[in-house]
């Protein structure tokens, strides 16, 4: 690391040589008691570091450290001045942090060409997706569509807000840029067909969404391979050596309160971002969503399974990874109100949270494996699910999860509650009851219209959970079954 020519606060040479060296250190060390208060004294120092603050704010977030990935991004900004192109780069940082409500706000007051006209109105228009802002989504991305015709983050993103059988004009332009999207990068490619799949599929031309959806896939694939041995061996790691019995005298062990988060797990595509909706809906909840805090937990202890969760505990104590595990939340979702944490994966972590975070209710959605496959299928999750771009290793992945479901319940008990999607959807009232008494919540009226909740959301349930509850997407694959024959055959055989 470097001191950059930027401008920033008054500091000792000396003392700023010395905590850059020691910060180095900590570093190549990888110890988060030593990177994390070299960062703080680095802060309080005002060290002028310039450019870099911006990368070190990055590197905040991946520690989960909240409060320190800001602090550094105001730092960069005053380094230059709060000049717009530095507000810019500020808003993308707290768009990793999913702060879009923070974000939108500040893109509104920036200038329009800064860094330049594409790139704002991309930033713009997805921030204003995720919060729900539709009239001012679709502008903006249609202004990127303006500047960058090809763009396949721009149509995947507009993709979401649209029903194309209802904007003929629009999915004529998507289809007409298909012969130019050859000579696009990879993943602009992939993007776009995933938006292709999703326009002839809203004007029920299925053969056509399927094979657009192939091609994304395709490329996806290629992009980021699927290692089915790794994904095996998470699935064994993450049971061996729990039982109801070890689970229950770790949690004995445990002195700190760890009852604020409430896990949701299942497979992607299979209801948790309408429970996570719901959830957060109530006046006792402040936030959720896939956060994604659980590897810190997981690199504490040096692996999910028993004998790892255990070794730790005798080490450093159970209350060392719920110490841990409430700074983490309180830095995402400062104050006493409890949290959602539906992180894809989570039940690869689940005899971890069991053991170590004993009062969290644990939650697992439960879909139609047709339609939760093809529903995943045809979602771009690009580099965060691999196995989703191949219907015979979607396969593969589910049986993984149902063999987990199936040793989970055995070994949690009621502890974890199953919730099947169709029944949810088909009778909310009664199913979020049992929900809010699951979790310890008290009934509230918001609960039962979460499509009023005005959160962020960043999964490509955006506006979906925005409408109310409905059963619409029951059977969503059935017109696809013959073309889902070699999931199904994979599945069930």
């Amino acid at each position: 690391m470097t001191q950059a020519t930027g401008r920033g606060g008054p500091s000792d040479s000396a003392t700023t040589q010395r905590l850059v060296e020691r910060f180095e250190r900590a570093l190549q060390r990888g110890l988060r008691v030593e990177i994390v208060p070299t960062f703080n004294e680095m802060i309080a120092a005002r060290v002028p570091l310039g450019e870099q603050w911006l990368q070190l704010s990055l590197m905040a977030i991946d520690l989960g450290e909240i409060a320190l990935a800001r602090s550094a991004a105001e730092l960069y900004v005053e380094s230059f001045q709060g000049a717009a192109r530095a507000q810019f780069m500020k808003a993308g940082v707290l768009a990793r942090i999913g702060l879009f409500d923070e974000v939108l706000p500040l893109l509104r007051v920036l200038p329009s060409d800064l860094p330049d006209r594409f790139a704002y109105a991309l930033a713009r228009g997805s921030a204003a997706l995720h919060l729900g802002e539709t009239e001012e989504a679709r502008e903006w991305l249609e202004e990127a569509l303006r500047q960058r015709p090809h763009s396949g983050a721009a149509w995947h993103s507009l993709s979401w807000l649209v029903d194309f059988a209802e904007d003929p004009a629009l999915a004529d332009r998507l289809i007409a840029a298909e012969a130019t999207m050859q000579s696009a990068p990879a993943p602009d490619r992939a993007l776009y067909y995933y938006a292709l799949g999703k326009a002839r599929a809203d004007r029920g031309e299925h053969a056509g969404a399927f094979a657009a959806v192939a091609r994304a896939a395709s490329e996806t694939r290629t992009l980021f391979p699927y290692d089915r041995a790794a994904d095996q061996q998470g699935a064994i790691d993450a049971l061996r050596g729990y039982d109801s019995s070890r689970i229950a005298a770790l949690a004995r062990q445990q002195t700190e309160p760890t009852g604020r988060s409430i896990f949701v797990s299942g497979l992607p595509r299979s209801g948790t971002t309408l429970v996570d909706q719901i959830l957060t809906s109530h006046s006792a909840v402040s936030g959720g969503g896939e956060v994604n805090l659980l590897r810190f937990l997981t690199h504490e202890t040096g692996g999910a399974s028993y004998p790892s969760v255990s070794a730790y505990a005798q080490r450093s104590g159970a209350s060392s990874a719920a110490k841990l595990w409430n700074h983490l939340i309180e830095e995402r979702f400062p104050g006493a109100a409890r949290i959602v944490e539906k992180t894809l994966d989570t039940s690869r972590n689940l005899g971890l949270v069991a053991s170590l975070l004993p009062d969290a209710p644990l939650v697992w959605l439960k879909r139609d494996p047709l339609d939760c496959a093809w529903s995943c299928f045809r979602s771009s999750f690009m580099q965060g699910i691999r196995w989703s771009n191949d219907l015979r290793d979607i396969a593969f992945h589910f049986r993984l999860e149902d063999h987990l479901l199936g040793q989970w319940q055995d070994i949690l008990g009621d502890r974890l509650m199953l919730v099947p999607y169709e029944q949810l959807v088909s009778e909310p009232e009664r199913w979020i009851r049992r929900i809010l008494a699951h979790c310890g919540l008290p009934e509230e009226q918001a609960v039962f219209a979460p499509q009023e909740n005005r959160r962020a959301v960043t999964t490509s349930s955006t506006l979906q959970v925005r409408r109310p509850i409905g059963r619409q997407a029951i059977g969503s694959a059935e017109p696809y079954r013959t073309l889902l024959a070699p999931f199904i055959e994979a599945y069930q055989g």
